[in-house]
């Protein structure tokens, strides 16, 4: 809970998701550029007790796909 809380306080932080797999967390964050990235990782991630292990990537691009229906499935 206190590294939620501290990562969602971060200007950086777009979105956050707690995720099952070998990660728990994907922090979505968006920085000027490589360097900000850089700094963001290695103080405000890195520099946490309960933060073993980070890994980064650059988004390229992004698109967004069809809307997901809302609401219980059709009755098949």
């Amino acid at each position: 809970e206190a590294f939620r809380r501290h990562a969602l306080e971060l200007p950086e932080v777009v979105r956050f998701y707690h995720v099952a797999g070998p990660i728990d967390f994907l922090v979505h964050v968006w920085t000027r550029d490589s360097e900000h990235l850089r700094d963001l990782a290695m103080t405000a991630f890195t520099a946490r007790p309960e933060v073993a292990h980070i890994e980064t990537g650059l988004i390229f691009e992004h698109a967004l796909g069809a809307d997901l229906p809302v609401g219980p499935p059709p009755d098949s």
